[in-house]
C-alpha cells in the first residue's frame, strides 16, 4: 500500500516537471518567435541566433549575429567616402531604426557604437542596429530618480531635463549620428562630456556645421536635433526623406523630378568631398561607452532655472536702462527748449529796450508809452507754473508761450534759479525803462 503511494507521488513530481518544461518551452518559443519577426521585418536589425547560458557566471547569453567591421565609430571614415555611400548606409540606420518605432517600442540608447557593420565587398556595407531589446532598461532598475544614463552627446535635451523617453529622443540621437557622417569624427570630442557640456546642449549648442554640407542635409539634421521634441520629423518621414535623394534618381528621369527634390539630388550630386580639419583627438574627459552620468537632472534643472532667473532679471535691467535713458533724453531735450526760449526771451527784451530808447531819443511820446506798456506786462509771470512770455515789437499786446513743466527735479531747481534771475534783470531793465519815459 505505501509502496503503491509512493509511486503515484513520484508520478504526479515528474507530471509537474514536465508541465514546467513545456510552459518554459512555450515562452522561449513566444519570444523567439517576437524575436524572429522583428529580424524577418527588416535586415537593418541585427540577427539573433538563441540562448546559451555561461557556465562559469550561469548568466545568460545572447548568440547575435557576427559583423566583420564592429561597429559604426570604428569604420566611419572607411564608410564615408562619397555621398551615396554615406546616404546609404543612412537610410539602413534610419529604416532600422523606423522598425523599431513602427513596433511602437523605442531604442533609449541610440549612438554609433549600438550600430554594427558589416563588409560584403568593397564599398557595399550592411548596416545593422543592435541593443534593440531593451537592455537599457535592464539597467534603468538599477537607476535612481534624476539620474542619466547613455552617452552624453547623444541624449536629446529632454532627457537630460529628466523627461521621459519617447521616439523623437531616439530622432535626436540620429540627427548625432548625421552630423558624424558629415565631420568623421565623434560629436563634441574636443569637450568633456561633464555638466558645463550638459547645460550648453539644453542651452541650444549643437555640433558645428561642417563646410560644404549640402543645404538639405543640414535643414533635415536641423529639424532632428530641435529643442521642441514635438517639431522632430517621426523615423517614417526621415525614411521617405532620404530615401527620395537615393532612389528617385534610379526610377524618375531628372526632368520628371519636382524642382525643389531635383535641386536637393543636384546638392549632393555637386557636394565636394573634403577632409575636414577638426580636432580628430578626444579631450580626455570625453566618454563615447554608455555610463551612469556623474551629474543628475536634478541639478541640471536647478541651474537651468537659476540661470533663466537671472537672464529675466538681466532684461528688465536692461529695459529700465533703456527706458531711463529715453527719459533722460526727452528731459534734456525740453530743458534745452526751455533754455533757448528764455534766452529768446532776454534777446526780445534787450530789442524792445533799445528800441525804447531810441524812440525816446527821438521824442516820439506815444510809441513809448505802447512799448512801456507792454513792457510793464512782465510783472504778469506766473513763476510758479514756470511760464515765460515772448514779446514782439510790432504788437501791444504780446505773445505768450508756456512751456512743457514735465521735466526732472534736479532740473526744476536749475530753472527755478533762472527764472529769478531773469525776474531781477526784468526789474531792472522796467526801472530804466520808467526812467527814460519821464526824460
Amino acid at each position: 500500500m505505501l509502496q503503491g503511494l509512493n509511486i503515484i507521488i513520484i508520478i504526479i513530481i515528474i507530471i509537474i516537471i514536465i508541465i514546467i518544461i513545456i510552459i518554459i518551452i512555450i515562452i522561449i518559443i513566444i519570444i523567439l518567435e517576437l524575436l524572429w519577426e522583428i529580424i524577418e521585418y527588416s535586415n537593418q536589425i541585427i540577427g539573433i541566433y538563441g540562448f546559451t547560458k555561461d557556465p562559469d557566471t550561469l548568466n545568460y547569453v545572447l548568440i547575435m549575429e557576427y559583423t566583420n567591421k564592429n561597429s559604426l565609430k570604428r569604420c566611419l571614415t572607411e564608410i564615408t567616402k562619397n555621398w551615396e555611400q554615406k546616404l546609404f548606409c543612412l537610410y539602413q540606420i534610419i529604416r532600422g531604426l523606423d522598425n523599431i518605432h513602427g513596433e511602437d517600442l523605442i531604442h533609449y540608447n541610440f549612438h554609433d557604437g549600438n550600430i554594427l557593420c558589416n563588409k560584403y565587398k568593397e564599398n557595399i556595407y550592411g548596416i545593422f542596429i543592435s541593443d534593440y531589446l531593451g537592455l537599457y532598461q535592464l539597467t534603468k532598475s538599477f537607476l535612481k530618480e534624476n539620474d542619466i544614463y547613455g552617452i552624453l552627446p547623444f541624449i536629446a535635451p529632454e532627457i537630460l531635463r529628466g523627461q521621459p523617453y519617447t521616439q523623437a529622443s531616439d530622432i535626436y540621437s540620429f540627427s548625432i549620428i548625421m552630423w558624424e557622417f558629415t565631420s568623421e569624427i565623434s560629436p563634441f570630442n574636443d569637450k568633456a562630456h561633464d555638466l558645463q557640456l550638459a547645460l550648453s546642449i539644453c542651452k541650444g549648442k549643437r555640433p558645428e556645421i561642417i563646410e560644404n554640407t549640402p543645404q538639405c542635409y543640414i535643414d533635415l539634421m536641423k529639424k532632428c536635433w530641435d529643442e521642441d521634441p514635438l517639431k522632430r520629423p517621426s523615423s517614417e518621414e526621415v525614411l521617405n526623406i532620404i530615401g527620395d535623394w537615393i532612389f528617385l534618381p534610379w526610377h524618375k528621369e531628372i526632368e520628371d523630378i519636382n524642382e525643389e527634390l531635383k535641386n536637393n539630388i543636384m546638392e549632393f550630386i555637386n557636394a565636394p568631398i573634403e577632409h575636414n580639419n577638426l580636432i580628430v583627438e578626444s579631450h580626455p574627459k570625453a566618454c563615447y561607452t554608455s555610463h551612469l552620468l556623474d551629474f543628475t537632472s536634478k541639478e541640471l534643472n536647478e541651474i537651468l532655472e537659476e540661470s533663466s532667473i537671472n537672464k529675466e532679471r538681466n532684461t528688465i535691467g536692461s529695459i529700465r536702462d533703456m527706458k531711463t535713458s529715453k527719459l533722460t533724453d526727452k528731459y534734456t531735450k525740453e530743458f534745452q527748449s526751455i533754455l533757448v526760449k528764455y534766452n529768446d526771451g532776454l534777446l526780445e527784451l534787450n530789442k524792445n529796450y533799445y528800441s525804447l530808447k531810441k524812440i525816446v531819443q527821438e521824442n516820439k511820446e506815444l510809441e513809448v508809452s505802447l512799448i512801456t506798456e507792454n513792457i510793464l506786462k512782465l510783472n504778469s509771470f506766473d513763476l510758479d507754473k514756470y511760464k515765460i512770455f515772448k514779446f514782439a515789437t510790432n504788437s501791444q499786446e504780446g505773445t505768450r508761450i508756456q512751456l512743457n513743466t514735465n521735466m526732472m527735479s534736479e532740473d526744476i531747481n536749475s530753472l527755478r534759479k533762472n527764472l529769478n534771475e531773469l525776474k531781477l534783470e526784468l526789474n531792472q531793465e522796467k526801472k530804466e525803462l520808467k526812467n527814460l519815459a519821464t526824460v
